[in-house]
Order: structure tokens, then C-alpha cells, then sequence
């Protein structure tokens, strides 16, 4: 059933859940921004770093952070299982009416919150999910290019490999799919807005930064992902029709969706 939502004013409050991996390197970076934009956005209460699977010493980094006077909204969380797994916590945990869900590789701007968040807080829209633009090389924009063109067509979403997106929290909590360990978390996310009926609801409107990470390496492979999230999209357009999903190959599913670090 459809979660009946009321309009939020603009003094709504805001949380940020971060799902995180390995970052020790880029988080006080992060962090600074993060600072910087709670001094100028009163909406702004609260980042929830959700740890999943971290071996890299990034909960201590962040617990130091914490503790520097005026970084009190640094929050941790941990979760056993995977992205998926991190943001469904992250979300539950949020104080805010409003939730961002961001990566914490500093790929994002944390400068753009606002941006991203404003359809959700003046504009009526429930799901607000940035449109990347930024630094990708010319191989992978085709890649990109080409899968939005496909999930358009097939599924009714175009924007889904995006790690910015903002939401109404009890919608997020509706629409975040359970026990999904691998990187096709944010299409079978989008596939359930739109399954769930809040299509009509849903802004992809804001245009947002993509910068390469500062430290560390992408946890996936753009080719061995590009296979796995076109056998997902595939699936899933066969379960709207039939009612079940494709059998995915667990060697299969493993090889093309699995973080690589």
C-alpha cells in the first residue's frame, strides 16, 4: 500500500546517511565539508556514516572526528551486510523528516544537499535523484548514456546508478529493497519506486557534480557491472510481465555485482 505523505515545510529537518567502506582517507575531507555546510543550512541535523564491512581502520577516523567541537553530527553506525544493507540501517536510524543518501567516497558534493533536497521540501516530490555529470571518460558515458536509455524503456526510470539521492524517510524505508548484497541495490531501488506507485512522485531534476574519489580505488569493474546491472534491468522487466525474475547464476551475479575491495 502506498504511504500517504503531507507536505513538507521547508524548516523540515534533514539527515545524511552515508554507507561506507574503506574510506578512512577521504572522510575527513568529507567531514570538513559536511562542517561547513551545517554552519550555513539550519535544515541540516545529522550524518549517519554506516559501516559495512570496513577493515581500514575508517570507524576510528570517524570516532576522532566526532569528538572535535562542532563535529557532534558526525554520527557511526555498523551494519554486517552490504550497501543495501548500510542505507536501509542508515535511513532507520535518521532523526530527520528528510533523508539524503549519499556515497562517502567524496565523489559528492556535500554542497549540493540542498539542491538536491529542495523537491522534496518545497517542491511536493517524494524521491529526489541527482543527475550525474562530471568527470567519467568517454567509454563509460557511452556505457551510462546507453543504460539509462534501456532502464527508460524498460523499467520507466531513467536516473538509477546514482549514489545522491534524497527522499521522504518513510518512503525511502517502502522503497529500499531488503537483502540485496551486490551493486544492483539503486536499479531494483528505483524499480520499487516506480512498482510502489511513486513514479508520479519522483524528481530527477537536479543536476549534480561528479568528481573522481581523491583517494582509493572504485570498488567495481564499469565492464563486469555494466553486465550485471543489464541481466538485473532485463530480469526485472521480465518479472513485471511474468511475475518471477529471471534465475541469476550465482558465479554469474558474483563476478559482475560484488565490490572488488
Amino acid at each position: 500500500m502506498r504511504i500517504k505523505i503531507t507536505t513538507l515545510a521547508s524548516s523540515a529537518k534533514v539527515s545524511v546517511v552515508l554507507p561506507t567502506m574503506n574510506e578512512a582517507q577521504n572522510v575527513q575531507r568529507l567531514c570538513n565539508k559536511l562542517y561547513c555546510l551545517r554552519q550555513n543550512y539550519a535544515e541540516f541535523i545529522e550524518a549517519i556514516f554506516v559501516l559495512n564491512n570496513s577493515t581500514d581502520g575508517t570507524a576510528d577516523v570517524l570516532q576522532n572526528i566526532s569528538k572535535k567541537p562542532g563535529y557532534d553530527f558526525v554520527k557511526l553506525a555498523s551494519s554486517e551486510g552490504a550497501r543495501g544493507s548500510a542505507i536501509r540501517k542508515g535511513v532507520e536510524l535518521a532523526q530527520g523528516h528528510a533523508v539524503v543518501v549519499m556515497d562517502s567516497d567524496g565523489q559528492y558534493d556535500p554542497e549540493q544537499i540542498p539542491d538536491l533536497v529542495r523537491p522534496v521540501l518545497e517542491g511536493g516530490y517524494l524521491i529526489s535523484v541527482g543527475r550525474n555529470h562530471g568527470w567519467a571518460n568517454f567509454p563509460r558515458r557511452i556505457i551510462s548514456e546507453t543504460f539509462k536509455k534501456l532502464t527508460k524503456m524498460l523499467l520507466g526510470v531513467e536516473y538509477v546508478q546514482t549514489g545522491f539521492k534524497a527522499g521522504i524517510r518513510k518512503v525511502l524505508l517502502d522503497t529500499i529493497p531488503e537483502n540485496v548484497p551486490g551493486l544492483d541495490i539503486d536499479v531494483r531501488w528505483m524499480d520499487n519506486v516506480i512498482a510502489k506507485g511513486y513514479g508520479g512522485k519522483l524528481s530527477d531534476a537536479v543536476v549534480v557534480g561528479l568528481v573522481p574519489r581523491l583517494y582509493g580505488k572504485t570498488t567495481f569493474c564499469p565492464i563486469k557491472l555494466s553486465l550485471g546491472l543489464l541481466y538485473t534491468t532485463v530480469s526485472l522487466a521480465v518479472k513485471r510481465r511474468t511475475g518471477k525474475e529471471l534465475p541469476f547464476p550465482r558465479t554469474l551475479k558474483e563476478f559482475t555485482l560484488q565490490p572488488t575491495r
